[in-house]
């Protein structure tokens, strides 16, 4: 990467968490470059990042943000970017979330150059807990639409990715027309876990998961939880026999409605909903 067209995160002072936040700010404020890049080595992670707006956030290949402490470890606002991402958990007492969206930064524009690809989410401490990606609106007018998210790898957390819409006092909120390609779930907890209400004022419809690797382990306990409308799940769902819970490892609730579900594997399916297919 040449320094002509990126922010170095190793051209900053303090902490790593310090160097890191002011590299992104430097090029939110600055931009051209408004790409940050992470050059190789591992990163202590003790602080909450944000990512702002319009910033593309460029991991080298052996870059790694080592987490300790018990915080989110960044939150994106809407048009930013992160590419070849390593972030990796050691600390037990760890039980956040690791990339936030708020739906109160309105990402919502098909225009805007948002992507999150070559991502890897472990939790190496054992303990199993954290969320990977979690995505939510609960404000008036809050919506998450149109993200990609490609060649994802979360491992070892409670939850890989939630999608919670909770409903706003007034008007409606969405986290809708979402894509997820290349996604591999292992050893969690809970693979996708979606809590929303059918449609409007709440929704979580349109969200396509697809080329979904889901490897279950002796602490799995769900693998897939649907609400909304017209939802679409296509992968695998591996060694179902080894989840600490032998029931229905993919749950499509009453609050679900027209989901297209084609996981194969040897598990069972709970369908509460209307007009579900798998």
């Amino acid at each position: 990467m040449n320094q002509d067209h990126a922010v170095f995160v190793t051209d900053f002072t303090g902490s790593d968490s310090q160097k890191v936040q002011q590299a992104i700010d430097h090029a939110a404020i600055n931009g051209n470059p408004s790409v940050v890049y992470v050059p190789d080595g591992d990163y202590v992670i003790t602080e909450t990042l944000i990512l702002r707006e319009g910033v593309s956030l460029i991991f080298a290949y052996d870059a790694r943000f080592v987490v300790y402490g018990n915080q989110d470890v960044l939150h994106i606002e809407k048009d930013a970017s992160i590419t070849g991402a390593y972030i990796a958990i050691d600390d037990s007492r760890f039980n956040r979330r690791i990339f936030v969206f708020d739906g109160k930064y309105k990402y919502y524009n098909s225009w805007n150059r948002s992507r999150f690809q070559q991502i890897h989410m472990v939790n190496w401490s054992g303990s199993h807990k954290g969320t990977g990606i979690h995505l939510s609106s609960s404000q008036p007018s809050d919506e998450i639409s149109f993200l990609q998210f490609d060649d994802i790898k979360a491992v070892g957390l409670h939850t890989a990715l939630e999608i919670r819409v909770t409903k706003p006092s007034s008007g409606y909120s969405w986290v809708n027309a979402n894509n997820f390609t290349n996604v591999t779930i292992d050893d969690c907890v809970r693979g996708i876990w979606m809590n929303s209400s059918k449609t409007i004022p709440n929704e979580a419809s349109g969200n396509h998961f697809t080329n979904l690797q889901i490897q279950l382990s002796s602490v799995s306990q769900r693998a897939v939880r649907v609400t909304g409308d017209y939802n679409y799940l296509h992968g695998m769902i591996w060694d179902a026999d080894l989840a600490s819970q032998m029931g229905d490892l993919v749950h499509l609730t009453s609050n679900s409605s027209h989901t297209e579900c084609r996981l194969r594997g040897n598990h069972s399916v709970l369908d509460q909903g209307t007009d579900n297919t798998y």
